[in-house]
């Protein structure tokens, strides 16, 4: 295992343990200040802030149809909502 990854996976085991860095260092033994600058070095290479995420989003096949009291039938394609919105206003 590469060293970047012990000392990664030394930082997870050390959050989860709930022990001290000092107790934690003892029990793995490692120098405090050595395990110090790798949780910082942990902490610099997380990624802050929002990520961005982009919905998947599948085309609309299917139709609407609205039947006016008058018995004029219209029929739109689900993906044209705001238009039929508009349609339905004018009636």
């Amino acid at each position: 295992m590469k060293k970047v990854a012990q000392m990664r996976q030394a930082v997870q085991q050390w959050k989860e343990s709930g022990l001290t860095q000092k107790a934690y260092c003892e029990k793995i033994g490692v120098k405090r200040t050595t395990f110090a600058s790798w949780v910082a070095r942990s902490r610099e290479n997380a990624v802050a802030g929002f990520i961005a995420l982009k919905p998947q989003v599948k085309p609309i096949s299917e139709s609407i149809e609205v039947i006016y009291p008058n018995g004029v039938r219209l029929k739109i394609s689900a993906s044209h909502i705001p238009i039929l919105s508009e349609l339905i206003r004018l009636a």
